[in-house]
């Protein structure tokens, strides 16, 4: 009766990287698109730059921030520069400070760009201080070349750690690590994260967001979503596991370029209790200031059939939308497609999403609904997290499998993905979905990066030389070496790009290169990080 799924790999060429890290904090997840990725392997298509490092160091006798970035581009392309700056921890870049240097158009490509930043006016200020650079080649952004960096191996794989019961009573533990999972990926991909608690049933729900900051219009947002919940008795593989997997690919894939507007990624909880996360998100938690251009709300995008029958349709579904009716029965009520719900509100996001699948997904099968109001008459359609953005005049798609009209072990112990989920089809949604919100955003051909700065402090306190590190892998082995840094104990821990830590080791912060001997590791991207009294340092490296 199930589809045994097919997966599809889809593994980047990754090449040689060298970070020189202090205190860059590295996007691990989107590590293997900084190279020949964006062009998917066809060296006939302009490849965007990439920021291979971004150094901060404060001269607090001048009061001068200085910033080194090293950047490179496989066309040598001239380049497009710009330095933001936040003093709310990377929410907002609207801190305006006067900056000179390699900025502007155009600039070289090449290492030790630098430029210096007037900061006297942050003397005795307090703030949460972060710089963000952005590099861009003035090249049309390539939505194909994007929609192409889906692998459906990379979502089986998040699919696998996420399935099971995701329940505050039935399956507490599980529901934590999977919170910590949204939560850990969203701060790896240097997004900034948020956290919103709140009461029920004697419990407490949390929703997770991660953001990238729009480098024009950050009032104006672009949310993607999922609950990641699931009732009391079931692992939950579609429901709505397939969603999160879904999230997290869009986190990965989209957050990798500057956009000119805001994305935001959210993990809803307490779906299944009643819409209760998204309900308290949008009643509390949208920031005034902000204008939500669209929201893209995945619920179930994992089951696929071609056998007849497969699909059923709601009481009344041929009277209220006929044309789709007609396309479903056209086809033997196949459960062949996705179905895309907005409601009158958000015509125009249905139409975008139509247009989008049938422009870079032309295999994908759409069947598009427009609800009168906000389905009302259909409540079929407002039993998931678009619903009370609907409900607050805020235009919200439901991309949607059908739940139990075609997934026979919706809410049962049986929603599972093995046998049942197919990969290729979830990709090809996922795809469909970054290419509406990558236009929807003004996602650019470039790379960004982030980095913390100190306002002015006493000179005494300042070392003249900070410490560093340079992390190279030669082999199955890495070659640490520190510079300008205090002799001490410090500690190393290998990460993967789900963010779980595979090895940790002793290393001394001294200047001679130490060889520290890898596990056996599969091929991909890893992170290092480096723990001691002087800070964390961190550097990504492939294998």
């Amino acid at each position: 009766m199930c589809k045994k799924s097919r997966l599809e790999v889809n593994y980047a060429d990754l090449g040689y990287f060298y970070c020189d890290l202090k205190p860059f904090e590295m996007k691990k997840l989107l590590i293997g698109l900084c190279t020949l990725a964006f062009a998917g392997g066809a060296s006939a298509q302009n490849q965007p730059p990439v920021l291979e490092q971004l150094l901060t160091n404060v001269d607090p006798n001048a009061g001068i921030l200085h910033v080194t970035y090293s950047v490179s581009d496989p066309e040598n392309d001239p380049l497009e520069v710009h330095l933001q700056f936040s003093s709310d921890g990377g929410r907002s870049f609207s801190l305006g400070l006067p900056a000179t240097g390699d900025l502007g158009f155009p600039v070289t490509p090449g290492t030790d760009k630098k430029v210096d930043v007037d900061i006297n006016a942050l003397t005795g200020l307090n703030g949460n201080y972060r710089v963000r650079l952005i590099v861009l080649d003035q090249k049309p952004f390539d939505v194909a070349a994007l929609v192409g960096l889906v692998d459906s191996n990379r979502m089986r794989s998040d699919l696998d750690f996420i399935e099971g019961i995701r329940h505050r009573t039935g399956g507490a533990a599980h529901l934590q690590a999977v919170r910590d999972s949204i939560q850990n990926l969203f701060y790896t991909l240097e997004l900034h994260t948020a956290q919103q608690d709140f009461a029920f049933s004697n419990a407490t729900g949390y929703n997770y967001m991660g953001t990238l900051p729009g480098t024009l219009y950050a009032d104006t947002v672009v949310i993607i979503d999922a609950h990641y919940d699931t009732v009391v008795n079931s692992p939950g593989a579609d429901d709505n596991g397939s969603g999160v997997a879904g999230v997290m690919e869009a986190a990965r894939l989209l957050s990798r370029f500057p956009a000119d507007k805001s994305l935001r990624f959210i993990g809803f909880d307490l779906e299944e209790s009643g819409l209760i996360g998204s309900t308290q998100y949008v009643a509390n938690f949208l920031p005034a200031d902000e204008h939500i251009a669209g929201v893209l709300n995945f619920e179930m995008i994992g089951y696929f059939s071609q056998a007849p029958n497969s699909q059923t349709l709601p009481a009344g579904f041929n009277l209220l939308f006929p044309d789709a009716y007609n396309a479903v029965a056209a086809q033997q009520f196949r459960g062949n497609f996705i179905t895309n719900v907005g409601n009158a509100k958000s015509a125009a996001l249905v139409d975008l999403f139509d247009q989008s699948a049938a422009t870079y997904v032309p295999n994908l099968r759409v069947v598009s609904l427009k609800a009168p109001g906000n389905s009302e008459v259909a409540p079929d359609l407002r039993r998931s997290d678009h619903t009370p953005f609907w409900q607050a005049g805020i235009s919200a798609l439901m991309i949607t499998d059908g739940a139990n009209f075609r997934n026979a072990c919706y809410h049962t112990a049986k929603d599972t993905a093995e046998d049942k989920l197919t990969f290729s089809f979830m990709a090809d949604v996922l795809r469909a979905t970054i290419a509406t919100a990558a236009q929807m955003a003004g996602s650019k051909h470039g790379d960004w990066a982030t980095a913390p700065f100190s306002a002015l402090v006493p000179t005494n306190t300042v070392p003249s030389n900070p410490c560093s590190m340079q992390v190279r892998r030669e082999g199955n082995r890495l070659a640490v070496r520190f510079e300008h840094c205090p002799i001490e104990q410090a500690q190393l821990e290998l990460y993967n790009t789900q963010g779980q830590m595979l090895f940790q080791s002793s290393v001394q912060t001294n200047t001679d290169i130490q060889w520290v001997n890898l596990p056996l590791l599969a091929s991909g991207t890893y992170l290092v990080q480096i723990r001691s009294r002087s800070g964390t340092q961190t550097a990504r490296f492939n294998y």
